[in-house]
This record gives structure tokens, C-alpha cells and sequence, in this order.
């Protein structure tokens, strides 16, 4: 314990699966229908179920759909890259 060989070291390896670039328009879709709409706003659960009709539909592959917590944290991490290019457009507009 305390030292490893460098293919067996875990860190550093980077995180999960990534969201296929394919399903990203489609979650950015779900996401703006809900700041239009706020009756049409999705949870991670009701973008999966989306997908899930995309794929019954056979546009999408069942194994590129991600995880409830995955689909969670884009929507977190989407939501304040849009908070950050609103106030960017703010600013510059000032």
C-alpha cells in the first residue's frame, strides 16, 4: 500500500460515459421548451422518457441513452453556462 504501478493508478483517468453528441441537441431542445414555457419545463426523469420515444421511434440507440443522474447533472452544469453567456450578452451590450 501506498504506491502503484502507473496502469493500475486511478486517478486521472477522467469520469464516466460522455452524453453522445447526438442526444445533446435534443436535451438542449427539452431544456429551452421550459424556459419558454415553464408548463413545458422537463426534470432529468421526463428528458429521459423523451428520449426513450426517440428511441421506440428508432432515431436514437438504447445504448447511448444516459443515466437520470447523468441527464441531472448537464441540465446543472447547461444551466449555468446559459446564466453565464446571458450575462456576457448583458455586459457587453452595457
Amino acid at each position: 500500500m501506498g504506491w502503484a504501478l502507473k496502469e493500475n493508478q486511478k486517478f486521472g483517468k477522467g469520469g464516466g460515459n460522455r452524453i453522445s453528441k447526438k442526444i445533446i441537441p435534443f436535451l438542449q431542445a427539452y431544456f429551452h421548451a421550459g424556459n419558454v414555457d415553464r408548463s413545458e419545463r422537463y426534470d432529468a426523469a421526463g428528458m429521459l422518457n423523451e428520449l426513450q420515444k426517440l428511441v421506440d421511434d428508432k432515431e436514437l440507440d438504447v445504448e447511448t441513452l444516459p443515466k437520470v443522474d447523468t441527464i441531472e447533472r448537464w441540465i446543472h452544469k447547461y444551466s449555468n453556462y446559459c446564466k453565464y453567456e446571458s450575462a456576457n450578452k448583458y455586459l457587453k451590450s452595457s
